[in-house]
């Protein structure tokens, strides 16, 4: 009987095995999860990430799940944990807690964990298109599509990785943050990426770059583009065009030059120009919002009370 149920377990985990392919998409990953959801992007209009939270389950004795194309990064939001992981028949196992990080392989891989701590077990899971990867390592001058070194740690500390996962958690869970921030926060995560853990070199026969400098001239026709597009959906790679830069150095030099992010900028841009025709017409809040490029008027009223201190209705108001 002993013999019977160990084959017949053997024979059930080869069935499941069998039942899940060995690449999916991004998009598709989600039904191989075990916990329940509670933050997704996928319905926001970013560029090349998806992002996912799950409050786990305390204790997962097995998770199949097949191989992924995008680059996957997971960090814990909240608990601690005992994690196991098989790749390609290898049992390894780490301690892992807020502040750790850990990357998804792009083959099949078996899970299972238990928590080891008080606090609810959850999770955060950030897709990475690896055409970004591929796009900003053209920008950073490194030969081929270079190969990330993070397949071998089950487990890594970098706090400056931890602390982007973190903002872009915050930023799936709040409709005011703007797309461009996410951009932002995307080139920088995957120039990170490839400064620290690529095993990319330059390609042969280019020069290194040199640090550019922002003329007053691009500054101005970066600031009168975004001027004259405020209600556009715009995006980093778009005004770095206007600036003639790569993406991967624009936020950087626009900053050093401007004094603020890109990001910060147009907020602040936008955010000046629906205060004055606030005052100066009889335009509704929504149709101010969007005349500004906010996504809504509930958007723009969370945006406006951070920068003025009340709501648009009440600045209209006190005139």
């Amino acid at each position: 009987m002993a013999g019977f149920l160990l084959a017949y377990g053997t024979s059930l985990e080869m069935d499941v095995m069998a039942r899940i392919p060995k690449l999916t998409t991004t998009l598709a990953y989600d039904r191989y999860m075990a916990g329940q959801r509670l933050v997704s992007s996928v319905d926001r209009p970013w560029r090349h990430l998806v992002l996912r939270s799950y409050l786990e389950p305390v204790e997962q004795e097995l998770l199949e799940a097949p191989g992924l194309q995008d680059l996957t990064l997971m960090t814990l939001a909240s608990g601690a944990e005992h994690l196991e992981r098989n790749l390609n028949g290898r049992w390894e196992r780490a301690d892992l807690r807020v502040g750790d990080v850990w990357f998804v392989p792009s083959s099949p891989i078996s899970w299972r964990w238990r928590s080891i701590g008080d606090e609810p077990l959850s999770t955060v899971h950030l897709h990475i298109e690896r055409g970004l990867i591929d796009s900003v390592a053209e920008q950073m001058e490194l030969g081929g599509s270079p190969e990330l070194s993070l397949g071998d740690a089950m487990r890594f500390r970098d706090p400056l990785i931890a602390t982007m996962l973190g903002a872009l958690h915050r930023a799936a869970a709040d409709p005011s943050d703007s797309r461009l921030y996410v951009d932002a926060l995307a080139h920088a995560l995957a120039a990170h990426l490839l400064q620290h853990y690529s095993r990319g070199r330059p390609a042969p026969g280019r020069l290194p770059i040199q640090p550019e400098r922002l003329v007053p001239r691009r500054i101005r026709r970066v600031t009168d583009y975004i001027r004259a597009n405020l209600a556009s959906d715009l995006s980093i790679g778009e005004l770095a065009g206007q600036a003639g830069l790569s993406s991967f150095h624009f936020a950087r030099v626009f900053r050093r030059e401007a004094g603020e992010t890109p990001h910060q900028f147009v907020t602040r841009l936008r955010l000046e120009e629906a205060a004055r025709q606030l005052r100066a017409t009889d335009q509704t809040v929504l149709q101010i919002a969007i005349a500004v490029g906010f996504e809504s008027a509930s958007h723009f009223s969370v945006q406006f009370k951070r920068g003025y201190g009340v709501t648009p209705r009440a600045y209209r108001l006190r005139g």
